[in-house]
């Protein structure tokens, strides 16, 4: 049977290692997530509204005879302030 030693300096070389690729790895995510969020903020045409505004859409009622909803919004969560 035969004891495996480990050497300094191939541990040395194994953590290097493992660093390199951690930090090539964080580096294309970074990339990603800064194209990812250039190209929603492209997409959109509205104007970035602040944190917390709150906004009332005006939805127009489903017509009678159609067989789709229109987007009509059935619920709300909302918070009573006594």
């Amino acid at each position: 049977m035969t004891i495996l030693e480990a050497s300094v300096p191939g541990t040395l070389r194994t953590i290097l290692w493992l660093m390199a690729a951690w930090w090539v790895i964080r580096m294309i995510m970074r990339y990603s997530s800064r194209n990812r969020t250039a190209n929603a903020a492209q997409r959109t045409n509205e104007v970035p509204r602040p944190k917390g505004e709150v906004r009332i859409e005006n939805v127009p009622p489903p017509e009678k005879n159609s067989t789709t909803t229109n987007g009509t919004i059935s619920d709300a969560d909302f918070e009573e302030i006594k």
